[in-house]
C-alpha cells in the first residue's frame, strides 16, 4: 500500500521523465515496483522528483528518446548484425556518459542521482547486449544452440562482480539480471539449448545461487518462476518458490503460478492414489518403484541400516551432496557395506528426468526408487516433506530412527551409521 502511495504522489511530477532512464515506476512487467524493497523505491523517486533532474531528464530524453524503450530496442536487436549491435551500444554509452557530465547544470545534480543515471546507462549497455543472444535465440526454434556473443564483447563482465544490492534501484540493472542468469549459464552448457525446460530453469536458478544473494537474488528466482510457471512441475516450483526470502516475493509467485500448480498436483495426486491402491499389503511405508518399474518399499532392507535421501533431479542442493553420500559409501569396510544400504528416492514427476539424472551423475553407491507426484507424493505426505534434500535413518528392525537425519557431508552421520550396525 506505501509503494502505490508513493507511485501516486509522485506520478504527475516525473511521469514524462520516466520515459528516459528507465525510472518507469507504473511499468507492470517490473515486478520490484510492486514488491520490491519500498525504501529503495522511495529513495529512487525523491531522487527523480528534484526540479534539477527533471530538467536533465527532459532534456536526456529529448536527445535520446528510444534508448531504454525495451519494445522499441528488441525489434531493434532482431534484424542487427552483432558487431553492428554491440558498436550501437558502445557509442550510446559513451554519448550519453558524456552527455551527463557535460551537461550544463551538472553541478547541480545530486550526487547519487549523478550515480543512478550513469548506472542506467552503463547497465543498459550490457542488458541490451546480452539480450542480443537470448532474444535472437529464443526467436528461431530452428536453431540448436543459443546465440554466442564473441568473448571480446563480454569479458569485461565478470559474473562474481554483478551482484550489487545498491544496483536494485536502477531499472536497467534488473532488466540486466534475467539475462545475465540465461547467458552465463547458457555459457556453462556450451550453448546448447536445452531439450528439457525443467533443467533449464533449475540450472538458471542453480546459477542465480552461485553469484548472486540477499534482495537481488531474490528478484531474479522471483522473476525467473514468474515468467515460467507453466514450464514448472508443482514440486519443482514449489522448491524454488521456498529459496526465496521475500514473502511478499513468494505471495506473488504463488497467486500467480497458482492455477498452474493447481492442476499439476492435481494430476500428481491422482497418481499417487492409483499406485497405492496397488497390492503391497498393508504396510506403513509408500509405495516405491524401482528403474526396472517394479514396486516396494523400505520393508524390503529390514535386517539392515538404511540411510534414505529424499532428492529430485532438479535440485542443486541435494546434487551438491551426492559426492560427501559417495565417499561415505567408499570409506566402509566391505562387511560395513553388507549390512548399510544407501537407498536414493526421488521426488520426480517425470520418470524419465529422475533415470536421466542418476545416469548423468552416476550415482552407483546405492539403490534408488521413485516416489512420483513432487510434494503431493506418498514419501512427501507421509513424512512431511516440505523441503529437500531430506535425509532418513532406518535401523535394522525396520524402525525410522532418524527421521530428519543430517546431511552426507555432515561429521557426525558416518557415526551414526556405525554405531547402529553394531
Amino acid at each position: 500500500m506505501f509503494k502505490n502511495f508513493i507511485f501516486l504522489l509522485t506520478f504527475p511530477v516525473i511521469t514524462f521523465a520516466q520515459k528516459t532512464v528507465g525510472f518507469k515506476m507504473s511499468d507492470s512487467t517490473d515486478i520490484f515496483v510492486e514488491y520490491g524493497d519500498g525504501n529503495i523505491l522511495k529513495k529512487a523517486n525523491d531522487l527523480i522528483e528534484n526540479a534539477d533532474s527533471q530538467a536533465f531528464l527532459a532534456d536526456f530524453h529529448k536527445k535520446y528518446p528510444n534508448t531504454f524503450d525495451k519494445d522499441i530496442r528488441y525489434v531493434q536487436l532482431i534484424s542487427a548484425n552483432v558487431d553492428d549491435w554491440e558498436m550501437k551500444l558502445y557509442d550510446e554509452r559513451k554519448s550519453q556518459l558524456a552527455f551527463l557530465k557535460n551537461y550544463l547544470n551538472f553541478p547541480k545534480l545530486n550526487p547519487e542521482f549523478q550515480s543512478l543515471v550513469e548506472a542506467n546507462i552503463r547497465w543498459n549497455y550490457w542488458h541490451l547486449l546480452l539480450a542480443y543472444s537470448i532474444i535472437r535465440s529464443n526467436n528461431d526454434s530452428k536453431l540448436t544452440r543459443v546465440v554466442s556473443l564473441p568473448t571480446v564483447m563480454t569479458e569485461e563482465l565478470d559474473p562474481a562482480k554483478v551482484y550489487d544490492e545498491k544496483l536494485m534501484m536502477v531499472e536497467s540493472y534488473r532488466n540486466f539480471l534475467p539475462y545475465f542468469v540465461t547467458y552465463f549459464n547458457s555459457l556453462e552448457q556450451k550453448f546448447i539449448k536445452y531439450s528439457d525446460q525443467l533443467k533449464a530453469i533449475s540450472d538458471k536458478g542453480n546459477l542465480a545461487q552461485k553469484y548472486l544473494k540477499g534482495q537481488v537474488l531474490d528478484y531474479t528466482l522471483t522473476k525467473l518462476i514468474y515468467d515460467n510457471c507453466g514450464k514448472l512441475t508443482a514440486s519443482s516450483a514449489k522448491f524454488w518458490i521456498s529459496q526465496i526470502i521475500s514473502n511478499d516475493y513468494r505471495s506473488l509467485l504463488l497467486n500467480h503460478c497458482k492455477e498452474s500448480l493447481n492442476k499439476k498436483e492435481e494430476v500428481a495426486k491422482k497418481k499417487e492414489d492409483s499406485k497405492d491402491k496397488l497390492s503391497l499389503g498393508t504396510s506403513d511405508y509408500p509405495v516405491l518403484m524401482s528403474i526396472d518399474g517394479k514396486q516396494f518399499n523400505f520393508a524390503k532392507y529390514k535386517g539392515k541400516v538404511v540411510y534414505v535421501d529424499f532428492w529430485a533431479s532438479w535440485c542443486g542442493p541435494c546434487r551438491a551432496e551426492f559426492p560427501f553420500s559417495k565417499k561415505l559409501h567408499d570409506g566402509m569396510s566391505e562387511k560395513q557395506k553388507k549390512n548399510m544400504v544407501f537407498l536414493y528416492v526421488s521426488i520426480d514427476e517425470d520418470p524419465n528426468n529422475w533415470k536421466g539424472a542418476i545416469e548423468s551423475l552416476k550415482l552407483d553407491n546405492g539403490d534408488h526408487g521413485i516416489s512420483e507426484g513432487g510434494w503431493a507424493s506418498g514419501v512427501c505426505q507421509k513424512y512431511k516433506i516440505n523441503s529437500i534434500p531430506r535425509y532418513m535413518i532406518i535401523d535394522k528392525n525396520g524402525t525410522i530412527v532418524r527421521p530428519d537425519a543430517p546431511r552426507p557431508s555432515s561429521p557426525e552421520t558416518l557415526d551414526l551409521l556405525l554405531k547402529l550396525m553394531e
